[in-house]
């Protein structure tokens, strides 16, 4: 009776001592402070236009790439073309990047892939999927900040080659209207991530503002920090909000 109870003891010791080991395993791959990496994978169908943004961006520009690779747009499969294709005859069309398609050192670069796209992506745009969060946003104070300041501070309609504004720098939280020559933005009017941008298509606003490209993050937008950015306190008191 003894010897079984001593083998009984030394089974369960054994396994204690099996599971103990599995978790250091477990734990020494994956340390707490180390990132996972995320790969992603084409598991569903793609336009061969979409594959060849996600491939060219993956090596050209891994850090958007990696943002939105990480991004819920990513798992929903809301690819490059479905926030950024245009029109063929829309103004904001990159011409810069039709260039793209005619480089013979890259795989994609033929005008098999070629397809309008534009760098401006307006809350028009995002309205295709997000209509509530769409309507919401241009009823809202922030949508109509630009023509608000502009009651207040008449010099603001100078746009960004005004001198005060390159000592304030109003532009970078209220926006900008978005303006053209010879077929590219204007360096007055773009780049710009404004609340209150005026772009081509009429809408108002930049929904990458709270919640940066190309992540989207809906937690990022609702952190105190994105508030921050433009609200900071002794020239924008909280209240203003």
């Amino acid at each position: 009776m003894m010897k079984r109870i001593i083998l009984l003891i030394g089974l369960i010791c054994g396994l204690g001592g099996l599971l103990a080991a599995g978790t250091m395993v477990a734990s020494a791959k994956t340390a707490p402070n180390q990132a996972k990496q995320k790969e992603f994978r084409i598991e569903r169908s793609m336009p061969k236009e979409a594959i060849a943004c996600i491939q060219c961006h993956k090596k050209e520009s891994p850090g958007i790439f990696a943002d939105w690779a990480h991004s819920r747009h990513a798992s929903a499969n809301i690819t490059c073309l479905d926030c950024h294709k245009a029109e063929e005859f829309d103004a904001d069309v990159s011409k810069e990047h039709y260039r793209q398609y005619e480089r013979a050192d890259q795989k994609y670069g033929t005008k098999e892939y070629k397809v309008p796209i534009s760098a401006l992506v307006t809350p028009k745009d995002c309205s295709r999927c997000h209509p509530d969060e769409a309507k919401q946003y241009a009823r809202s104070k922030h949508a109509n900040t630009l023509e608000i300041v502009w009651k207040v501070d008449p010099w603001m309609n100078k746009g960004m080659n005004s001198d005060n504004e390159r000592t304030t720098g109003c532009y970078h939280c209220h926006g900008t209207v978005v303006k053209f020559k010879d077929g590219k933005m204007t360096p007055d009017s773009w780049p710009s991530v404004g609340v209150g941008r005026i772009n081509p298509d009429g809408s108002k606003g930049s929904c990458s503002a709270c919640h940066t490209r190309h992540r989207f993050s809906v937690a990022e937008a609702r952190k105190p920090e994105a508030c921050g950015q433009c609200h900071l306190g002794p020239d924008h008191p909280q209240i203003e909000i």
